[in-house]
């Protein structure tokens, strides 16, 4: 029986029951969320398609620890699993039964899994272990991982709508954006209240006897959008919004026919309250970060030193 080769990695050659065996869990998972049909086809040709990528990355990443004589024990494996079970809060028992329902994977395939983990680990630490991660760095993540959190949170925003008109004049816009700068000065020096000055100037009907309050929202992002539960904002609107926090307001800007000044009146709270009460799990973050990107570099270097053939 001829077996057919999907790709080519130096002299290895990747065939394609060796990729069918490694998409399985992938599929599986797949197929229990879309039905069959041309959705379905076009998920499962990308999933072979991003595997085949993965599986060629780690054969570079074999010939490159075969190079550096650089191997993972028995003992390395086992270590790395109890630490995954630790984190997951199970026996390690509990953690194989709770892969294989989840990914079909068995023992021993995630076993190879963990195994090329720690490889992988071994041959990219040596690039990254003697980086210090800057204060600099720290307080970048902080605001980054706070904005994507954000992304999940239910929020309630409030705005102040000046109308500007199809075609307004230079004179009719530069009266508008004086309004709306005072409104803005007015609110962040604390001389007036947001919604006092909604209820006054703003020219939304059907807020501004609500002082500008457009109800909670629901980030288009979170799972909780599909619940139907909640409205959304515009998408540009909804931008705006996640970048402030409760209280503050926006600069003015344009909106359709409008110059609209945006504030948070509530959110949810976050768990990222203070730098100091996450500065472990921030510096871990800006560390992945840091090691993806050297990981993406040291690929692209062996590919260009290897010979890669993929004929998926």
């Amino acid at each position: 029986m001829v077996e057919r080769v999907v790709a080519v990695v130096g002299e290895k050659a990747i065939l394609l029951t060796d990729l069918r065996k490694r998409a399985r869990p992938f599929l599986l998972r797949l197929y229990g969320q879309v039905p069959p049909g041309p959705q379905r086809a076009a998920a499962e040709s990308k999933v072979y398609s991003q595997l085949i990528e993965k599986m060629v990355d780690e054969e570079l990443e074999a010939v490159a620890a075969a190079r550096a004589n650089t191997r993972v024990t028995a003992d390395e494996v086992d270590k790395a699993l109890r630490r995954v079970a630790r984190a997951s809060g199970v026996p390690l028992s509990k953690l194989f039964e709770n892969v294989q329902t989840s990914t079909g994977m068995t023992e021993v395939e995630y076993r190879q899994e963990i195994r090329r983990q720690v490889l992988e680990g071994k041959l990219l630490n040596r690039f990254i272990q003697n980086q210090r991660v800057t204060k600099q760095e720290q307080e970048a993540m902080f605001d980054k991982v706070r904005l994507q959190e954000r992304g999940l949170l239910l929020y309630n925003p409030g705005w102040i709508v000046l109308r500007l008109g199809e075609a307004p004049t230079e004179a009719e816009l530069a009266e508008k954006t004086r309004v709306a700068k005072d409104i803005v000065a007015a609110v962040r020096s604390g001389s007036s209240d947001f919604g006092k000055l909604a209820l006054e100037l703003s020219q939304d009907p059907k807020t501004k006897d609500k002082g500008g309050d457009l109800g909670v929202r629901v980030p288009s992002s979170s799972p909780r959008a599909l619940s139907g539960k909640y409205q959304m904002l515009n998408r540009a609107l909804e931008l705006r919004a996640a970048r402030l926090d409760v209280g503050e307001v926006s600069e003015p800007f344009r909106f359709k026919d409008a110059l609209v000044v945006m504030t948070v009146i509530s959110r949810q709270p976050s768990r990222y309250t203070s730098l100091q009460a996450v500065a472990a799990e921030i510096a871990e973050r800006v560390r992945g970060e840091k090691l993806q990107a050297v990981k993406e570099k040291w690929l692209q270097d062996l590919r260009r030193r290897t010979h890669v053939d993929v004929r998926l």
